[in-house]
């Protein structure tokens, strides 16, 4: 294993597209979610650490789920969990990641990817990621990479290909970027053929990251600027951190980076990937029975259903009847029984639960 190669493991979500199972106390990268017997978490921990030295595998999470994490990753070393001092975007949690990254090995390259992805075909995974941070390595480069689409999908980013390159096939150039598209501009990205879905997968050299993260605005340069030499000359970091964090502005790295620079490039994937983040993910991602439904380790009697998701606590038993595409997942002191394919509204049921019944309920 190449000691220069890193991992960052975003590991701070909420994850309240996947409520009621995914909870505050709680969230999906914690969670079994598609009845593997491991947490999103743990596989994507057992992925990287398949060709990535687990001493360079680094989770960033919030500090109230720090139990969680060293409960599940069993002998992470505690410097390798990064623990945010307060809810941002992913910026300031890469950021960190990255001064931590060069503070260890200057030369050292990383993959930051979510922890709430499904990788189908694991050994290609392997292969491109390296490939990736080979490429990254030596070339002054931002990776990111990129799906082939299946259908014209709403919930994911698109990334627009442009000229490949003549030295690493199948990584082109970046056109541009598109965050879930309308329906109709969804169907056009994917009739083309020039768009990718973006897997919320990137690549660095730690120099390149930094350097980058100076374009996002005049203000946050300096602050990144000042964070840097502090960071190498051994300030305490909980300071640093808090300034960091406090005035990072609150985009994705996508907006305040990577649209932001003119060194970016996508790499086209071969690992059959899907992004975990909603209902309608889970069932896609899941076997399914001859009218679609999909029970996850739960007892149910289905009458007349079609493309539905069942999933219930232990000891639970779910009768229904006449429902196409719904979801019913029952969690604690939750029960919730919504259209699949609607998943805005979940964060508004959220949203509307904690305002009138109760912080107990997310």
């Amino acid at each position: 294993m190449d000691k220069r190669n890193y991992c960052v493991i975003l590991a701070g979500g909420l994850g309240s597209r996947l409520w009621p199972m995914s909870r505050e106390k709680k969230p999906k990268q914690f969670i079994d979610v598609l009845g593997t017997g491991k947490t999103m978490l743990q596989m994507t921990f057992d992925r990287f650490a398949g060709f990535i030295d687990t001493d360079n595998i680094i989770i960033v999470t919030n500090e109230s789920y720090r139990q969680l994490v060293t409960e599940q990753i069993p002998g992470i070393k505690y410097e390798n969990i990064l623990m945010e001092p307060m809810r941002r975007n992913t910026v300031p949690a890469v950021t960190w990641a990255a001064l931590e990254i060069k503070r260890r090995c200057p030369d050292g390259r990383f993959i930051v990817s979510p922890s709430d992805q499904n990788i189908s075909d694991c050994d290609a995974f392997r292969e491109d990621v390296l490939k990736g941070l080979d490429f990254v390595g030596k070339h002054d480069v931002q990776l990111t990479m990129g799906a082939k689409p299946n259908r014209p999908e709403v919930a994911y980013g698109y990334i627009q290909m442009a000229e490949e390159r003549e030295d690493y096939p199948h990584i082109y150039k970046v056109r541009s970027f598109t965050e879930k598209p309308a329906n109709e501009f969804a169907r056009i990205f994917f009739e083309s053929g020039e768009f990718l879905w973006n897997t919320g997968l990137f690549m660095w050299g730690a120099d390149t990251f930094l350097n980058a993260l100076k374009g996002a605005s005049e203000e946050f340069a300096i602050v990144v600027e000042n964070v840097v030499n502090r960071y190498k000359d051994g300030d305490y970091i909980p300071d640093l951190l808090m300034e960091l964090f406090a005035k990072c502005p609150n985009l994705s790295l996508e907006q305040s980076v990577l649209e932001k620079s003119d060194n970016v490039d996508v790499m086209l994937c071969h690992f059959g990937w899907a992004d975990l983040g909603t209902w309608a993910a889970v069932h896609d991602a899941l076997p399914q029975s001859d009218m679609g439904n999909v029970v996850i380790d739960s007892k149910s009697l289905l009458y007349d259903c079609k493309d539905c998701i069942i999933k219930l606590p232990d000891g639970h038993v779910a009768v229904v009847q006449g429902l196409e595409d719904y979801v019913v997942v029952e969690e604690g002191n939750v029960l919730v029984i919504c259209k699949k394919g609607d998943q805005k509204n979940i964060r508004k049921f959220v949203n509307d639960a904690q305002l009138n019944l109760g912080e107990e309920f997310v």
